[in-house]
């Protein structure tokens, strides 16, 4: 969330606003001149302004800099940040001079338009008005009648003088303990875009804001704004299912909000404006993403600015086969995705693998299975494209189409050509016949809506509301494993609505947002980022999607939080939903072996699906094969008889097990562990829960060929 710098004493205000602002404190006489960038940057810090590489929005304008000024000087995203918001301006040369004094009159300047100062009427309130630069003259006056700034000496304002720190910690902290400060909004408005979540906030701590959706002016009885009750509110044109008939393609959004606090002079009423604007039909998009080299495919962004959530489609090719990953939303009455990749993008033949059965993804499938080609998708998810799923349209209804569909399933291969292997992975969670595809040897991962946190609508989240947060945590351990096992990488992460590759890093994240509902439950979650799109669910949130650029994870997770959570596992093996609750303290998510082959169990998530399809009545289990299942505690390892030793890894469902033990000795989470073993050999991993009661033992025998 972003900072709100609470200011205490004139000291806090001096070392945090203006001292820390890049990490490291000096200790500056208070009598000390401030550079232009010193003020500049202290103001920025505390709005929290987010400078625009940092600012997680596709749509945003090109970042106004100073020709004196670079992003990477000290202070040069505040400075940039300010220039954004329209409190500074270039000179007539284009430059803003940094490392010059900042004059009285200008911190007046500054200071009246960060804090939406109303203007003073008063036209001459110091002797020596005349010498305050006519442009200057109603911020000074202004900035006086408040009384935050005064003279100087005698009657002289002294316009020119600079400012010292102890002058600006007074004024600083006179405005910030009179005033509310404006309320901001993120994304910042005015620029155009398809559709905006939108975020309020205050600077002022404990300040309540008011707000009203329709341009209309807000008092103390409009509805009130915070996170807790709206989450972020989405606005777009036409419907999430892409949808635009009789729909304006063009609308302003108009918010007006201010802030109060008891005690203090309420913010002035801020307006804020959004142009949203999607056309109903448009042309399909791509862009190269990655070169093909001889270790690597090449990779191609595909596109169609007309749909609604903005899904991606990706077009792989090796040496000899390509394959197009994903279908996106337009229409096959609209538009024809297999005409434009023939024509665009592609050159050797491919085949359409769908990562997951969701409308956004799916919608163009058609098009390719009535050219003929080999259109893949996990029968999982089969059953949600046979008839009306949300707010799209069914992509396979008819037993003609439904005939022409391929399973997938991990253990699959896709061979490119030129040493180019994808291998396919299930990933259920955000839909149940997830599909990723990952190449060992270029690091690629292809892993449609299951990974993600940066989408193209900036606040959103990823939802994995399919399967109980502990097994899904499990899940994602496993696969993770899986792609980095016998040299394994991941290098680029390619998700079914960012716009750019993420990385390993937000595989990571993905875990450790899991990790922490585990670990805390209710307090390791905020609402939803889609209060009106989903009421009544959580997002476990690591990071500032704001800020934090792709370094930020959001899931969101369905249901309640409380003591018969749908978040966790409730079976007549694990119940930790109790008054205690110490079992899932107890319990491995995952262990990984290097030097043999876990023999794995069937693990079940839900019921399983009977449906029609291609004329018949099937019944699809909702399971995976061969996995390990935290509630499962006898296990088999296939070790070649060449092998004298194997290496074990456990992990823990939580962070805050009492201890790991292995054969009684104590080891380390996510440790490496190295083990003697012949035919029968026979080890056991005890975890023990904070009650040091609780404990949950595994045995696993290696069996030798």
């Amino acid at each position: 969330m972003f900072k709100s710098y609470k200011i205490k004493k004139l000291i806090v205000i001096s070392i945090i606003f203006v001292l820390l602002l890049q990490g490291t404190a000096y200790a500056f006489p208070l009598n000390e001149r401030l550079t232009r960038a010193e003020f500049v940057a202290a103001v920025a810090d505390f709005f929290a302004w987010p400078h625009p590489t940092e600012y997680n929005d596709i749509w945003h304008p090109p970042i106004k800099q100073f020709n004196d000024v670079k992003t990477s000087d000290p202070y040069g995203k505040q400075i940039e940040c300010a220039y954004e918001e329209g409190i500074i301006e270039p000179d007539e040369n284009g430059n803003f001079n940094p490392n010059d004094p900042i004059t009285r009159e200008e911190a007046a300047v500054i200071l009246a338009k960060a804090f939406k100062m109303p203007l003073t009427e008063k036209s001459v309130i110091f002797s020596d008005n005349v010498t305050i630069s006519p442009e200057a003259r109603p911020y000074v006056n202004t900035m006086a009648d408040l009384g935050f700034m005064s003279a100087k000496k005698g009657s002289l304002f002294m316009p020119k003088d600079p400012l010292t720190r102890s002058e600006f910690e007074e004024i600083f902290n006179k405005i910030t303990t009179t005033m509310v400060a404006p309320v901001q909004a993120l994304p910042k408005p005015y620029y155009e875009s398809p559709r905006r979540y939108i975020k309020l906030y205050c600077p002022t701590p404990g300040a309540t804001i008011y707000f009203t959706r329709d341009g209309s002016e807000p008092t103390t009885d409009s509805e009130i704004y915070t996170v807790e009750t709206q989450g972020h509110i989405m606005e777009m044109v036409g419907t999430r299912g892409g949808s635009m008939e009789g729909v304006d393609p063009e609308r302003e959004v108009v918010y007006k909000a201010f802030a109060v606090k008891d005690g203090m002079i309420a913010s002035p009423v801020q307006t804020f404006k959004w142009k949203l604007y999607r056309p109903a039909i448009d042309d399909f998009k791509s862009d190269l993403i990655v070169e093909k080299t001889e270790s690597t495919p090449a990779v191609y962004r595909v596109y169609n600015d007309s749909d609604a959530v903005r899904p991606m489609a990706w077009y792989i090719e090796g040496e000899e086969r390509g394959i197009l990953y994903d279908a996106l939303q337009t229409g096959v009455d609209v538009a024809n995705l297999k005409e434009y990749v023939d024509e665009n993008l592609a050159t050797k033949p491919y085949v359409l693998i769908l990562g997951h059965e969701h409308g956004d993804h799916t919608a163009q499938a058609p098009n390719f299975l009535k050219a003929g080609v080999e259109v893949y998708l996990n029968k999982r998810g089969w059953s949600a494209t046979a008839g009306s799923g949300g707010p799209f349209t069914p992509v396979f209804p008819t037993a003609e189409d439904q005939a022409k569909v391929k399973d997938i399933e991990e253990g699959m291969q896709f061979d490119l050509g030129g040493g180019i292997v994808f291998d396919v992975y299930a990933i259920p969670g955000h839909a149940d016949g997830n599909v990723a595809l990952h190449d060992k040897k270029s690091g690629l991962l292809f892993a449609s809506d299951f990974y993600g946190c940066t989408r193209a609508g900036s606040a959103d989240n990823v939802g994995v509301s399919g399967m109980k947060a502990d097994l899904l945590l499990s899940f994602v351990q496993q696969v993770y494993s899986k792609y980095t096992k016998d040299g394994g990488k991941v290098t680029m992460l390619f998700t079914g609505h960012d716009e750019y590759p993420l990385g390993d890093y937000n595989l990571r994240l993905f875990e450790a947002a899991l990790q922490q509902v585990i670990d805390n439950g209710e307090a390791g979650c905020t609402p939803t980022l889609r209060t009106n799109d989903a009421p009544n669910s959580r997002t476990t949130m690591i990071g500032d999607m704001w800020k934090d650029g792709t370094n930020w994870i959001a899931l969101k997770l369905a249901g309640i939080m409380g003591d018969d959570t749908e978040y966790l596992t409730n079976n007549e093996v694990a119940n930790y939903n109790g008054k205690d609750g110490y079992l899932k303290y107890s319990v491995l998510s995952n262990i990984e072996i290097e030097g043999g082959e876990l023999v794995g169990t069937t693990v079940e998530w839900g019921p399983p699906k009977t449906f029609q399809w291609a004329g018949k009545e099937i019944t699809v289990p909702t399971a995976l094969e061969n996995r390990f299942d935290p509630w499962t505690f006898e296990y088999t390892i296939n070790v070649p008889k060449s092998n004298k030793t194997i290496t074990v890894i456990p992990t823990t469902m939580s962070t805050r097990v009492t201890s790991i033990k292995l054969n009684g000795e104590e080891i380390g989470y996510g440790s490496r562990n190295e083990i003697p073993v012949t035919d029968g050999t026979v080890f056991t991993i005890t975890v023990v829960a904070p009650d040091n009661v609780t404990t949950s033992t595994y045995t696993f025998t290696v069996n030798q060929k």
